[in-house]
């Protein structure tokens, strides 16, 4: 595939990105009072039934906004339930109040000044589509595989959701790719002092958009230690598996020094000191963890989901249960899309697996297709990874995987305290999880690996647009129940 095809094709997914985010922007209800619908039990009114959180981040740019500062995040607030994202590092809120200033989106109350603030994490969006592309491309030397990465995260329903909505998360999760892009060219050609620097800001620009991005500090570490790896010789003839390892072992370059790595986390310390410093003054915690923690005892608990387990099923395992269903269901559904609070959900009855409809649960069967779908490129991925061609990668993808376990892992130390079954804190890991899927569907599709992009883009634009065809109707009905209650 020359240059410029690649390059056209790039733009392309971005643009598709954009203008899919761009109607979940202007279709998601803004700062709408509504009732949640599609927990299967009886409708629970809410302030904002468009995307979860949204109205909480609002806030915190109508604070800055009206020249009050950063806000200290206060667990004792009565008026808590519209300040508790106030503990959040700064980045994204600053972006967001400097969009405003040029939009003249001044009075954030307005839905059509609240569209123009998403349109920020729409752009957003559109620059993870392209950091996906480049970890692919520097990472695996495929354009074709890089452009299948990029165009599952492009399409993906939820996370081009996610960029149609006003959070902290996109800048998080752009930051991040990028960070691990720039890794993975220093990992496959060589590290440069200036490629260091810029993973260094980039890291210290995460740190200060959320607390998450500490899970690139294990990453970087290890990469560190990583051997940089060419590519082999195309031909190799009748070399063995053991051939081919000893012509790499020759082709690899030193490892980068120690203190190049260090020098990265001196200067991504630097960048969010302040903030850390910040945070130590007002809440006796540079991560601000236990202001979040006292704050956040309102959410669903891990131990009341438990006895609402056991009060159903006394016979059954509450904890199998809540780790099977309420954990790794919720979270596989809401990988591919499950919209405004967490209540639309894409199945045929529209409801959670719990659904109590006396016709019994959803069969969600769309959702069983997408999940078989990603669990089989998974599956073709571990198969790649044994072939000599993948051997050149093995630094890159023990990076990627290893940033995915530490997300992961950090979702469920989450989930064993609050009850957050939501996807979105696994997309920091979009680029790896990308990747993954697309290396997988190529080697699932054998010789007719140029059909994996057309084939992944169109199976997730489908869903695109049947979810935005039911949403218009879905938050019509939650804003109409919320009405009859009054």
């Amino acid at each position: 595939m020359s240059r410029n095809v690649t390059l056209a094709i790039l733009i392309g997914l971005i643009l598709a990105h954009i203008v899919l985010a761009a109607n979940y922007a202007t279709t998601t209800p803004y700062r709408k009072v509504g009732a949640v619908l599609g927990w299967g039990g009886p409708p629970v009114l809410t302030k904002d039934i468009g995307a979860p959180d949204e109205r909480q981040h609002v806030n915190y740019v109508i604070h800055l906004l009206e020249g009050k500062g950063f806000p200290v995040l206060n667990p004792n607030d009565p008026n808590l339930g519209e300040t508790y994202q106030s503990h959040q590092p700064p980045l994204f809120y600053l972006l967001a109040a400097g969009w405003c200033k040029v939009t003249d989106a001044s009075l954030l109350e307005r839905t059509d000044d609240g569209i123009k603030l998403r349109w920020l994490n729409v752009l957003i969006g559109g620059g993870t589509v392209a950091g996906v592309f480049f970890l692919g491309m520097w990472g695996f030397k495929n354009p074709e595989v890089a452009l299948t990465a990029a165009g599952v995260t492009a399409f993906l329903p939820m996370f081009t959701a996610l960029s149609g909505a006003i959070s902290n998360d996109p800048l998080l999760i752009l930051l991040c790719t990028w960070v691990l892009a720039l890794t993975a060219k220093c990992l496959r050609e060589a590290w440069s002092w200036k490629l260091v620097i810029g993973i260094g800001v980039l890291s210290g620009l995460a740190i200060l958009t959320k607390t998450t991005a500490l899970a690139l500090a294990p990453v970087l570490l290890l990469a560190a230690f990583l051997p940089q790896e060419k590519d082999l010789p195309k031909e190799q003839g009748d070399a063995s598996i053991l051939e081919a390892l000893n012509d790499l072992d020759q082709m690899r370059k030193p490892q980068p020094a120690f203190k190049m790595i260090l020098v990265a986390g001196l200067i991504a310390l630097g960048i969010s000191s302040p903030w850390l410093a910040r945070n130590q003054k007002h809440y006796h915690d540079p991560f601000a963890i236990s202001a979040f923690n006292a704050a956040f005892k309102g959410s669903p608990q891990k131990s009341t989901m438990i006895s609402m387990i056991q009060a159903g099923d006394p016979d059954g395992s509450a904890e199998m249960t809540y780790w099977q269903d309420y954990i790794g269901w919720w979270t596989s559904r809401s990988f591919f899309g499950v919209f405004g609070n967490m209540d639309i959900w894409l199945n045929e009855r529209g409801t959670s697996f719990t659904g109590v409809s006396s016709k019994g649960p959803a069969p969600n069967t769309l959702y069983r297709l997408l999940l078989a779908t990603v669990v089989l490129c998974v599956l073709g991925w571990i198969i790649a990874m044994t072939k000599e061609e993948w051997l050149a990668t093995r630094s890159v993808q023990i990076m990627n995987a290893t940033f995915c376990v530490v997300v992961l892992i950090l979702f469920l130390r989450f989930n064993m305290q609050y009850f957050q079954g939501q996807a979105r804190y696994l997309y920091p890991a979009i680029g790896p999880i990308a990747c993954g899927i697309a290396i997988g569907a190529w080697q699932l599709l054998g010789k007719w690996q140029k059909f994996a992009l057309p084939a992944l883009a169109v199976l997730f634009l489908g869903v695109n647009i049947y979810a935005l065809s039911q949403l218009p109707n879905e938050f019509s009905k939650r804003i109409e129940a919320a009405h009859r209650l009054g």
